[in-house]
């Protein structure tokens, strides 16, 4: 805590000299220095220690334009650059309470845009809460399939068959979940328009291991609002959402899925 401290002492002293009506560019860099070193050392903190201590730092800036130009920094951070999953957050926590209804405004117009977007875009499935339930398409028949899966773990994996990324994804997304021992519903979501290029793509997918269930979906229409939802503004996107139905993993490269399933794993045998 001493390293925190000292950075929040050399704010408190540095906001004061600001000018009152226009920041000086010559002290921005140092400011952004001490904010990178502030990022560093709160990295492990737990998610109520981050929100306060981002409170207090922007608190501690006696000047205005120096409240308002860190706390726009601080945000673009979580918002942009959140080494940590489950970081943005504290983006949604700052927006929320300093800048939608509070007492700064975001001076760029089309930052003030971008933090919105992003807000109303990740404010659902954030770690930790229950994840949206959505109602979607199977490839055949009129009834809605409900995602996630209740009872089991769910892999919600949002994909179109023309993105390159995604191809790259798909084709490691078997061999991760070839070993499990225990149930798993991946949900395979089709985030495209063209039904013919999707079934061409669900004959070629499959997965050895008998205790994955694959269901196939899409929503067309997107009646179930699951781009907002889930925020999937591109692709592809993962989410692990736990049995009792809580996000416990989101936005997920392959690897990461792999290591929170390899934790399920040795969960269940250190249960037995």
């Amino acid at each position: 805590m001493k390293r925190i401290i000292t950075i929040f002492l050399a704010f408190a002293l540095f906001a004061p000299v600001a000018p009152a009506q226009q920041l000086d560019s010559t002290r921005l860099a140092p400011l952004d220095s001490l904010l990178e070193e502030y990022y560093e050392a709160m990295i492990y903190e737990a998610m109520p220690a981050k929100l306060q201590e981002c409170d207090f730092l922007i608190e501690s800036c006696p000047d205005s334009l120096v409240r308002q130009w860190v706390a726009t920094r601080i945000l673009q951070h979580y918002m942009e650059d959140p080494p940590l999953m489950g970081e943005e957050a504290v983006a949604v926590y700052l927006y929320d309470k300093w800048f939608a209804e509070g007492p700064l405004s975001i001076a760029d117009d089309w930052l003030a845009f971008s933090a919105k977007l992003f807000v109303d875009f990740n404010r659902s499935s954030l770690l930790g809460l229950k994840a949206p339930v959505l109602e979607m398409l199977p490839p055949v028949g009129p009834d809605k399939v409900t995602v996630p899966r209740k009872g089991v773990p769910s892999v919600l994996y949002f994909f179109d068959t023309s993105c390159s990324k995604c191809k790259a994804t798909t084709i490691m997304l078997p061999h991760v979940l070839e070993n499990g021992s225990f149930p798993i519903a991946l949900f395979m979501i089709y985030t495209g328009q063209d039904g013919d290029e999707w079934a061409e793509f669900r004959a070629g997918f499959s997965c050895a291991n008998p205790n994955v269930e694959i269901v196939h979906l899409w929503d067309p229409e997107i009646d179930s609002d699951y781009q907002k939802q889930y925020g999937v503004l591109s692709t592809p996107k993962m989410f692990l959402v736990g049995a009792d139905g809580k996000i416990e993993g989101r936005r997920l490269e392959v690897e990461a899925l792999a290591q929170l399933l390899a934790i399920y794993e040795s969960v269940l045998q250190n249960n037995e």
